[in-house]
């Protein structure tokens, strides 16, 4: 790697947003304020030269699910490179696959309830709410942002969806989850940098949808979370960080997902491929994330030269 204040980095998009969001731009300019070269860069392009950069840095590829077999592919061409990735192949590779939760439940973190499906099981969906004994459940494919393909169904309207259900598992591992009707009231999406807290919001959904997603004409606002809810999602990348045999310190950035429970964070995503950081809903978020970059940065040089 070159001195760090003349780093060349490439921040990392897709087709949808070629020239960055918003936050990209905004992270674009800060760190090119503190002397380092940056571009937008997409990651289907195969003129790039990666091995020209010092660091990748992952944003806004909101497409790599469409494209999976590629976009793993990419990752082993970024990894055989000279180039930090961040976030790293290996987080990336792990955080991709819904069934990440199974593995964070298993290590403490609350989860909503979930029943795992491996595609091309032959299962009657009635019959898993049944057993669980639940109402209502959200069904989501194992890989896919954004809520992506996400859809909602009842014990009494099971039977109706089973095709729909067939036809997801005969493509995709699925998650069934039992609803939680706390989304009504928001999906609490917490951001940190260096597993440090930074800011939060509410995510709501649309009146008549429960995602709580942009694409589906939800919104967001500002949020201020409790100590014991931040305290909740810094646990989950504490769980997250152990899982991957690494420290949270290495996550440059995450977003924590859940639903309020009372007192009880109910983890929903963890986000550290290509979420949205709401860097305007944060004092100094963008300065905070920049920070981290360096930081990151500075630690992967100081590994090599040991």
């Amino acid at each position: 790697m070159t001195d760090q204040s003349s780093a060349r980095i490439g921040i990392v998009t897709g087709e949808t947003t070629p020239d960055l969001t918003e936050d990209g731009q905004a992270l674009q300019t800060e760190l090119r304020n503190r002397g380092l070269l940056t571009e937008p860069v997409l990651w289907t392009d195969s003129t790039v030269e990666w091995d020209s950069f010092d660091a990748v840095l992952v944003r806004s590829c909101w497409e790599y699910h469409t494209q999976l077999d590629a976009f793993q592919n990419w990752l082993d061409r970024i990894e055989n490179a000279d180039v930090v990735l961040l976030n790293s192949a290996n987080t990336i590779r792990w955080n991709h696959h819904k069934f990440y939760l199974r593995d964070l439940e298993q290590r403490g973190v609350s989860i909503l309830p979930t029943t795992w499906i491996e595609r091309s099981t032959e299962i009657d969906l009635r019959t898993v709410l049944e057993d669980n004994g639940w109402q209502e459940v959200a069904v989501k494919p194992a890989v896919g942002p954004r809520s992506a393909r996400i859809w909602r169904t009842s014990l009494d309207e099971a039977r109706d969806h089973q095709q729909r259900f067939e036809d997801l598992v005969s493509s995709s591992d699925v998650l069934v989850q039992q609803f939680a009707p706390e989304i009504d009231n928001g999906e609490r999406s917490l951001v940190f940098f260096e597993g440090s807290f930074s800011h939060a919001t509410r995510q709501l959904p649309a009146a008549d949808d429960f995602r709580a997603h942009p694409n589906y004409g939800g919104s967001s606002e500002p949020y201020e979370p409790p100590r014991e809810i931040v305290e909740q999602a810094a646990a989950v990348l504490e769980a997250a960080g152990k899982e991957l045999g690494i420290s949270p310190i290495n996550f440059p950035y995450a977003r924590v997902d859940g639903v309020e429970r009372g007192s009880e964070f109910l983890l929903m995503e963890l986000e550290l491929i290509e979420p949205y950081l709401s860097l305007d809903a944060g004092n100094n978020a963008v300065t905070a994330f920049a920070d981290a970059i360096e930081a990151n940065l500075s630690r992967h040089a100081t590994a090599r030269r040991d």
